[in-house]
């Protein structure tokens, strides 16, 4: 933890100098290619992941219809006065990233906003994922990090449950949404174009200055599960180039 800070404060003297990477064999237990680096670096909206799990994990009710009452943040299509249920919230949170919507999962928790963070936390203990830290459930905190071996567990976890599958499967997602007397129809595109790609049985992306470009899935080439994450890419474009080459390296495998 002590490490995360000092290189968060040293971050603008050397920031993604080299994205960390792994590509790792769940199904045999081994790293293919990158490593399961300890570094402890700012993961932007992979939080989300944890915001989720936390939700399923708690076995909160999906159709419960919950009421937006945040104000307007970076990467939304809600307003106050939305009313959605929890399951539609999921997946923008899940698809489009909607930091509103991960919000609202975390402000409509038993006994409030705080104790859905000591959950989170809790929960990533549990995964023994020991390196990991959540200050706030949309990731655009730079104080939220973890390590690629940690999201590997996280990423693991995620994976088992189907509304995350499925979500993996769709480049857009339409909720609809009461407004006062008004149904408003909100439509959202995916994060990435692996969406929806086949094999790509979970998925999520990440942006912040703080993170740089970071992404993590589970791919499912000849029976045997993957997972690819890459934290800290320049842009969009080298974290692309890096997914692609890991994936052909998977699918030659």
């Amino acid at each position: 933890m002590r490490k995360f800070f000092l290189l968060l404060f040293l971050f603008p003297l050397f920031a993604f100098s080299q994205p960390t990477t792994v590509v790792y064999d769940i199904t045999n237990d081994r790293v293919v290619d990158g490593s399961l680096d300890d570094a402890e670096l700012s993961i932007a909206s992979i939080s989300k992941f944890m915001t989720v799990y936390t939700v399923l994990k708690e076995n909160q009710d999906l159709n419960e219809v919950l009421s937006v009452t945040s104000k307007k943040t970076p990467n939304t299509k809600l307003v106050k006065g939305m009313r959605l249920t929890r399951m539609d919230l999921i997946n923008l949170a899940l698809i489009g990233s909607d930091n509103i919507a991960a919000l609202t999962l975390a402000e409509n928790f038993p006994m409030g906003y705080s104790n859905f963070i000591n959950k989170m936390n809790q929960h990533a203990r549990d995964l023994n994922m020991l390196h990991t830290g959540f200050v706030e459930p949309t990731g655009l905190s730079p104080m939220n990090y973890s390590t690629i071996s940690d999201i590997v567990l996280l990423s693991k976890a995620m994976y088992e449950y189907d509304i995350v599958r499925e979500a993996a499967k769709v480049k857009s997602v339409t909720v609809t949404s009461n407004q006062g007397k008004k149904k408003v129809k909100i439509t959202t595109n995916s994060t990435s174009q692996y969406f929806g790609r086949d094999g790509i049985i979970a998925i999520k992306t990440g942006f912040t200055k703080a993170a740089g470009f970071c992404i993590t899935m589970i791919v499912n080439s000849n029976n045997q599960m993957y997972n690819i994450t890459v934290l800290g890419a320049k842009s969009k474009h080298e974290r692309q180039l890096l997914v692609e080459r890991f994936l052909k390296s998977i699918y030659r495998a």
